[in-house]
């Protein structure tokens, strides 16, 4: 796929996202020193005089421009945002359906910044242009369907298998041995969904002083050291970059939304997803529903 940006974008990599994300959020979440070395802003609009006799004494505004942003990323620069309308962004040749905010890459890209890249793509349903302008990456938001629940309410496991079994709606449900806890202290669990074709989903819980690095943006109290990750795992012997499993994870994910959210309303906290980014209850809620 070949596609044209505007020519203050050449021979940069372009992060594009959809129309109004936050960048800062997005990076913060992997790197918490990332910051704004100069925030977008729009330009105050421009007076000027008509030219021409008959237009003597007439002055006219130009219309207020935006002047893009520098976000200092992992040792790059986000320039940007260069928001481009839903028709400009079919006129550049990439497929996407929706208005976006471009964002140049100036300096180089550490692997790290370059998963965080694709991992932030994901999340926010955006895509990866790089400066040759082939081979658009649009990773697939499916491709890690993954939730963890960071709760300061330790449930009982008894507790769990109820809470959760009607979320995990036509799949063989049952808990999973776990080791007993020392000491006495609240006691983790496991809970297992085995579906026909389309793997198995898996509930565990466990506490864990090791946090994602996005909780630190957090009041302390949106969160708390136990950690419920419901995961998915396709058939055995079935490659999990295959098809089949493509089209598995998009028949799970909204199981796996499904057990999130039960388990967020019983015990509160906040949920992140694989890519290590927030994921607000309203999105929760909007995953759990099947697609048509």
């Amino acid at each position: 796929m070949n596609v044209t940006l505007p020519v203050e974008l050449t021979d940069q990599h372009v992060l594009a996202l959809p129309q109004g994300t936050d960048l800062l959020a997005l990076a913060r979440a992997w790197f918490a020193d990332a910051a704004w070395e100069r925030e977008p802003a729009t330009a105050a609009p421009v007076a000027r005089p008509m030219t021409g006799a008959r237009f003597r004494g007439i002055v006219v505004q130009d219309a207020p421009s935006a002047v893009p942003g520098r976000l200092a990323v992992g040792g790059a620069v986000f320039v940007g945002p260069r928001p481009l309308t839903s028709d400009e962004v079919r006129a550049t040749g990439l497929r996407a359906g929706e208005a976006l905010d471009l964002y140049g890459v100036e300096g180089p890209a550490s692997p790290q910044l370059s998963a965080w890249c694709t991992a932030a793509a994901r999340h926010a349903g955006g895509l990866l242009v790089p400066a040759s302008r082939t081979d658009v990456v649009v990773p697939d938001p499916q491709g890690a369907p993954g939730l963890t629940l960071w709760s300061p309410v330790p449930l009982a496991p008894r507790d769990v298998l109820p809470l959760v079994r009607p979320a995990m709606v036509g799949a063989r449900v049952s808990p999973t041995e776990v080791p007993t806890q020392v000491g006495g202290g609240p006691q983790e669990c496991a809970v297992t969904a085995v579906f026909d074709y389309d793997g198995t989903v898996t509930l565990r819980s466990a506490r864990s002083d090791d946090v994602p690095a996005v909780l630190a943006t957090l009041d302390w109290r949106e969160y708390g050291p136990w950690a419920y990750h419901v995961r998915w795992r396709p058939a055995d012997g079935e490659d999990p970059d295959s098809s089949l499993s493509a089209i598995a994870r998009q028949r799970v994910a909204p199981t796996i939304a499904r057990v999130t959210a039960a388990l967020w309303r019983a015990a509160g906290g906040t949920v992140v997803d694989e890519g290590g980014f927030v994921v607000r209850s309203d999105e929760v809620t909007r995953r759990a529903v099947p697609p048509r």
